[in-house]
């Protein structure tokens, strides 16, 4: 089965089979088209969530890019319920007008059983099919409602996810995976990565302005009610624009990063490498603030083979127990944060601070990270025992890790 999300995306109708059915038709040459499609493996479109998810993504209640994971769940769904022989004969999603809760259950019950589907998997999953069975239970402004009864009038029917840790990438993993790769961009990428929070969708959207304005932050001079000496600050301030919202709007937010990750991306700014494919760009507004090896912009696809490059690379080295995904280091980021002492007056401020940094709606859903490992705390302190914060642990890696971006080098 598969999902087409199609975003303000031009659609060619010269060659419509339309055209062949109905004589004298007119239609435009190219319009531009916003929905989704849901087709089965034999390419039949399955109409009712195709309808569903356009419907919520026209309205503004998913993002796009959700649609996708929506309409897998459900796809995942319809496959298991045309594999029992109660339903074999079934071949359009109308079953979910008349699907009864045993087999909703039983269906959840074999994902966690025969799949061994973890149980927050097992709820995403629920809570994917109650979405979809409430929107066939409510009319909307084209039709009356599909389904009359409703399995999940009294919640979802599945069991609460059991709470597991946050597996982080620590600061002992960042270590390895920079040195395995011996190209500065990408270092100084992954550096950054760890060091921002951001999401790997976010990245592509930084630009040397950004940049720029952080340092010209950083350059205005604080002083101390208590000395007449200038402040110099371990952090910059950086504009992000956010990517997780309804609506695929911009959602702008600010996070911290530490001079020494912003001194380092100084460094590999003025490298000949970089000038030379920034001067493609008419304004540093319009310049991105990294570039691949083809001196294009880095995309959230490139980013994750790159992470998953360098895993393999440590992996085969014996220096990695597992692959680094994306997200390990914005949770990395998290801990970092929680564990500086020098950031807020208590653990409550630094735990706002990773609220707003990561751009959670809710301070419940940072909450998630109140529960360090020993191993983890271990690695956050110095020889002596005490606690490094943030700054310190981002110079002491760009120190250890930092190459020099010559006028020879060819990526």
């Amino acid at each position: 089965m598969d999902v087409k999300v199609c975003s303000n995306t031009e659609l060619e109708l010269s060659k419509s089979y339309l055209h062949s059915q109905i004589s004298n038709l007119t239609l435009e040459q190219t319009v531009k088209v916003n929905g989704i499609g849901v087709f089965d493996d034999n390419g039949r479109i399955l109409p009712l969530i195709s309808e569903y998810l356009s419907y919520q993504s026209k309205h503004e209640k998913i993002a796009y890019k959700s649609a996708g994971l929506y309409g897998n769940n459900l796809t995942y769904f319809l496959k298991y319920i045309r594999s029992r022989p109660d339903y074999e004969d079934n071949e359009t999603d109308e079953v979910f007008i008349t699907v009864p809760s045993y087999v909703i259950q039983e269906y959840l019950t074999f994902l966690s059983r025969d799949e061994g589907r973890k149980s927050s998997t097992v709820r995403n999953r629920d809570a994917t099919i109650c979405a979809f069975i409430e929107y066939l239970c409510s009319p909307t402004e084209d039709r009356k409602q599909l389904r009359g009864d409703n399995p999940y009038s009294n919640g979802y029917l599945s069991k609460a996810p059991k709470r597991t840790p946050i597996d982080p990438c620590t600061l002992d993993d960042l270590i390895v995976l920079i040195q395995s790769t011996c190209l500065e961009r990408e270092r100084v990428l992954l550096q950054f990565l760890y060091d921002s929070g951001l999401r790997c969708s976010e990245l592509p959207r930084v630009t040397l302005e950004d940049f720029s304005n952080a340092t010209h932050f950083n350059s205005e001079k604080f002083i101390a009610c208590n000395s007449d000496q200038p402040i110099h600050a371990d952090y910059m301030p950086l504009e992000v624009k956010g990517s997780k919202g309804r609506g695929n709007e911009i959602k702008p937010r600010w996070t911290l990063i530490s001079l020494a990750t912003i001194n380092r991306i100084k460094k590999y700014h003025a490298s000949p490498l970089y000038r030379k494919h920034a001067r493609k760009y008419t304004s540093p507004a319009d310049t991105p603030a990294f570039f691949n090896a083809q001196g294009t912009p880095y995309t959230a696809s490139s980013i994750e083979k790159l992470l998953e490059r360098v895993s393999k690379r440590a992996m085969m080295q014996g220096r990695l127990h597992r692959m680094i995904s994306p997200h390990k280091l914005r949770h990395g980021y998290a801990y970092t944060v929680l564990q500086s002492n020098d950031l807020g007056n208590d653990y409550l401020d630094r735990l706002i601070i990773v609220q707003k940094s990561l751009g959670h709606n809710q301070l419940s859903t940072t909450q998630m990270y109140t529960s360090i490992p020993q191993d983890i705390y271990n690695n956050m302190c110095d020889e002596h025992g005490k606690p490094l914060t943030r700054a310190e642990k981002m110079k002491r890696l760009s120190e250890q890790t930092q190459l020099k971006v010559g006028i020879k080098d060819a990526k």
